[in-house]
């Protein structure tokens, strides 16, 4: 059987705009698509359990990073911030803290979806909006070891570069 050598850099993604120090990890290699995400509740305060999953990549397709947005966090952002700024006369601490929850809670509110299919069934992992670049790229490398895995598998290719490889020895042998 043929392996790929195709592997994705191992990097480590944000799971919550609040606790930037809870990491995932997403990679690609071999042939298998890998995903290790932190869960979180409470607008992405709490650490709670672990996401995981291995898809073989023939079974991975419409892979795609996309935008969403939660109008319900936006919305209680929103007026948590105006809450804190109606505060400010009377307690400056209270206001300051109002509007960095209300801010946490507003920004909560705006994802960077990757998304992948595996065997018809739709996968989605929610990133913060400041990973975009990262789901980006890994969205490429993704698509990237699907191509090489297809190219790998692909018996036409191969009987066709076996042949030329006999065919180029063989006029090398022959101007010797």
């Amino acid at each position: 059987m043929v392996q790929s050598n195709s592997v994705s850099k191992n990097e480590d993604f944000s799971v919550s705009v609040v606790t930037p120090w809870v990491k995932g990890n997403m990679s690609v290699d071999d042939g298998f698509l890998k995903v290790k995400i932190q869960n979180t509740v409470l607008f992405g305060l709490i650490p709670a359990g672990m996401h995981k999953d291995t898809s073989p990549l023939q079974s991975v397709s419409n892979v795609y990073t996309s935008k969403e947005y939660k109008l319900g966090r936006l919305v209680l952002g929103a007026l948590v911030v105006l809450l804190g700024l109606s505060m400010f006369s009377s307690s400056f601490l209270g206001a300051i803290i109002a509007v960095l929850i209300g801010a946490a809670i507003l920004f909560s509110g705006i994802l960077t979806v990757f998304a992948y299919e595996r065997s018809g069934i739709e996968k989605k992992i929610f990133l913060p909006f400041f990973e975009a670049n990262h789901a980006a790229e890994f969205e490429e490398q993704v698509i990237s070891a699907m191509r090489t895995y297809q190219n790998d598998r692909n018996v036409r290719v191969h009987s066709q570069n076996s042949s030329d490889q006999i065919v180029n020895a063989i006029n090398h042998s022959n101007d010797n």
